[in-house]
């Protein structure tokens, strides 16, 4: 018999309503999830949702609504609240809710009967894997190669920047691209079917704790006001003159005394005096006369006298902490805002160092900092990877940095209950020296980004490639499991897959994503058709239709056929890999990752280590405790996957089945006008393809399961299900050693010296568009 259907209801309170666009939106993520059917009697359900509220600290429940769809014609046009307070408003928005959304979504009016301390949720889970640690793995470098692991038993050209590179990048987010839709599973090879799922790495914070520092802008200078050192006095001096249109000169400055007078003192009677506070840094102001009587002779012109470089780092400090990216043109159009002066983008330039370095530590000290920071990382989370290689130079006990690697124990031990599938990408670093940061990233139960390993390195170059992609193999993955490795086509990943042995085995298969195929596709052959068919050939799951499209690219264009032809099949079309990487065609997991990370690639190289840190945790944390709400709701699938489920049980009302041999599990299925597939349950096979490529039962088997009157979760690979999603999350991050308590290293380590940027001129961009970057015009898309 068929089991009764459970559907998801998430549940929010404490937050707000919002109308979008005519839609009922909430302002905070659910609070809580539930399975619920449409024959569960209301009293049950309240009783349900206020235990769940007393948990967290909500006794009383005044109102419920739900998200109801409005229709107009019968045609879907928004939706509305509704409010539910007995079993017919209940069943009425279960009926119309569950039709139109597949999951619900109800809206309490909560109220707090008492204060309630928040809890930090960990899962304990899972026995942790005893790991062999190997110390001072030596390098082929001369240097002191310091290397802490943890190990379980068992065209060749140098991608060098330009003279300068830009602070300042172009937007890297990928348009969206059009979907191939050949059959009714064929949505999910669209370019966006690979992006998890993932929205909790924008807020976390770089650096905890921190305190921000105090603004100034509207700050009053007063008689007898204490300033905390000389430079803060004369700061607030300067910005209040800045504000007035006037310039001051010293006077007179002692030890501990300091007099400031108008530029114009013979015929301005504005002055300051201040004096410094016996034993102490402070300053206290001890006469003021704030009134300048002077012509305003003013010029709003570049390079300001009193706007230097300090003062506009103490004006944007707030901003650079919350967004470590904020740009050169919105400082100055910020600053101009604000006081109406104009000045050198150079300017700016140093003022957002300056910001940088006051928030989070200057970059010279930053890599002598790092091999101490990468030893904190290890001893304090036992099991996880740094390698930190420099190079000598002429002066005994100083070396320059060359490349560090680093991998968090809870990220290799999560990795494992993750899709055997590493997404790979680098870029550029945007701070005061050059380098690039090499991620790999793969995708949990919930299809979501998962953070695997980090290096930063001199450039994109075939040894190091060769050095990340050898160490996530031996220290990351496995031993004896089979990984596919997502890459674009890099002259430096190309040559590293024919350099790195392990990458020659059976146990690693290499595939290219395919936006890149296209862009570099396109760039040759410039057709919007061509474009299409492209991205058709690559992602459809069907060999036959594999075949039918390249026969149009070639009769469209035969060059173009050659050229997609050249590249072995198997490394770019779906429909030839053979399940490897589970429908994931692009690198988009990497580089939405990098796009993440882009504010912290313009910090000092520790920040960013400590930045990735600290993302980590907050991720483990929160993604833990959802895993614990869902198992607590009683679902057997994270809440993507679920959704994934739905659609397909939705959609198999649209099936016929025509049974062939029960025995053997063999059975036609025809959707709608569509020729029919063979299902075959017994090995898990489709005709459409969309089973073997994506690991996913397709809708055909999901009909053919709802024929049979049985569930089809024995189908569902367990890497897909809630208890893999729990495991992946159950390692604990343990808090970071100080690493001021580190045992000295012995030896300076300073900046590559080649890697230092040109410090005259605006620096040239980095990044050229090319046709991932463009959207296709109106005209083109009809």
């Amino acid at each position: 018999m068929a089991t009764e259907h459970k559907t998801p209801v998430c549940v929010h309170w404490n937050g707000s309503i919002i109308m979008k666009d005519d839609e009922v939106e909430y302002s905070i993520p659910p609070s809580a999830a539930l399975l619920m059917s449409n024959d569960d009697d209301f009293n049950a359900i309240n009783e349900r949702i206020v235990e769940e509220c007393a948990q967290r600290g909500f006794g009383e429940i005044v109102s419920i609504h739900g998200k109801l769809p409005k229709y107009k014609n019968r045609v879907y046009v928004a939706s509305r609240l509704w409010p539910i307070h007995d079993d017919d408003t209940w069943k009425h928005f279960f009926r119309l809710a569950e039709r139109e959304y597949g999951e619900l979504h109800i809206f309490l009016d909560a109220r707090r009967t008492s204060i309630v301390q928040p809890q930090i949720s960990t899962y304990g889970g899972g026995d942790t894997h005893n790991c062999e640690t190997f110390h001072n793995i030596h390098s082929n470098d001369d240097g002191p190669s310091t290397r802490y692991g943890g190990r379980y038993n068992p065209h060749t050209v140098e991608h060098e920047d330009g003279p300068s590179t830009t602070y300042e990048e172009e937007e890297e987010d990928d348009p969206d691209y059009e979907q191939f839709s050949g059959n009714d599973d064929a949505t999910t090879n669209s370019d966006d079917s690979d992006d998890a799922h993932d929205t909790t790495w924008a807020d976390i914070e770089l650096e905890q704790p921190y305190v921000e520092p105090a603004n100034r802008d509207n700050e009053t200078i007063a008689i007898d006001k204490i300033y905390d050192s000389y430079d803060l006095l004369k700061e607030a001096v300067a910005i209040e003159n800045i504000r007035q249109f006037r310039i001051f000169k010293t006077d007179d400055k002692r030890v501990r005394s300091w007099k400031a007078v108008c530029i114009y003192d013979d015929m301005c009677m504005w002055h300051i005096q201040a004096g410094n506070l016996l034993n102490t840094n402070l300053w206290k102001v001890k006469k003021y006369q704030p009134l300048h009587n002077c012509r305003v002779d003013y010029k709003r012109a570049r390079n300001d006298r009193l706007m230097t470089s300090k003062i506009i780092a103490s004006v944007i400090a707030t901003k650079v902490h919350v967004d470590p990216d904020y740009s050169i043109k919105l400082v100055m159009q910020d600053i101009y805002d604000k006081f109406r002066i104009n000045f050198k983008y150079k300017k700016a330039w140093y003022g957002r160092l300056i910001a940088l370095e006051r928030r989070f530590g200057n970059w010279e000290a930053a890599y002598n900092d790092l091999p101490n920071l990468l030893l904190a990382i290890r001893e304090s989370n036992p099991g996880s990877v740094v390698d930190f290689q420099p190079k000598p130079t002429s002066h005994d006990g100083t070396y320059e940095f060359h490349r560090a690697f680093w991998a968090f124990k809870a990220s290799i031990d999560g990795f494992e209950h993750c899709l055997p599938v590493v997404s790979v990408d680098g870029t550029h670093l945007y701070g005061k020296f050059k380098g690039h940061l090499l991620v790999a990233v793969a995708m949990n139960a919930n299809r979501e980004i998962f953070p695997l390993a980090y290096a930063v390195v001199e450039s994109e170059n075939t040894n190091s490639w060769s050095r990340f992609l050898e160490h996530i193999l031996t220290y990351v993955v496995r031993p004896n499991r089979h990984v596919c490795i997502i890459s674009d086509r890099h002259p430096g990943i190309l040559s590293a897959y024919q350099s790195v042995p392990q990458l020659k085995t059976s146990q690693v298969s290499k595939r290219f994503c395919l936006r890149h195929i296209r862009s570099n596709f396109m760039t040759k052959f410039r057709s919007t058709e061509l474009k299409k068919l492209c991205w058709q050939a690559g992602s459809t799951p069907m060999v036959s239709e594999f075949y039918q499209t390249m026969a149009q690219i070639r009769a469209t264009n035969e060059n173009a056929f050659t050229y997609l032809n050249a590249i072995p099949r198997e490394n770019w079309a779906l429909c030839f890999d053979d399940g490897r990487h589970y429908g994931i065609l692009t690198t988009n997991l990497s580089e939405s990752f990098n796009n993440v990370l882009k504010g912290c690639r313009t910090l000092p190289i520790t920040a960013l280590v400590k930045a990735t840190y600290n993302k980590v945790v907050q991720l483990f944390a929160d993604r833990r405790r959802a895993g614990q709400m869902w198992r607590q709701a009683g679902f057997l699938y994270p809440q993507n996957i679920w959704k994934d489920i739905l659609e397909r049980s939705q959609k198999r009302h649209q099936c016929t089945i025509v049974p062939h041999n029960r025995t053997t599990g063999i059975y036609s299925v025809s959707i709608r006008d569509y020729p029919p597939v063979t299902v075959n349950l017994s090995r898990c096979e489709c005709d459409c393809g969309f089973w073997k490529q994506n690991g996913f039962p397709c809708v055909h088997a999901y009909a053919t399961c709802h024929f049979l009157e049985i569930t089809v979760d024995h189908l569902i690979p367990d890497v897909y299900k809630l208890g893999a999603y729990i495991r992946t999350y159950a390692t604990d991050i343990m808090p970071m050693h100080d690493v001021s308590a580190m045992p000295d290293t012995g030896y300076v380590v300073i900046p590559p010296q080649s890697a230092r940027r040109s410090q005259t001129g605006r620096p040239q961009r980095t990044r050229f568009t090319n046709e991932m970057d463009m959207r296709p015009s109106r005209r083109a898309q009809e």
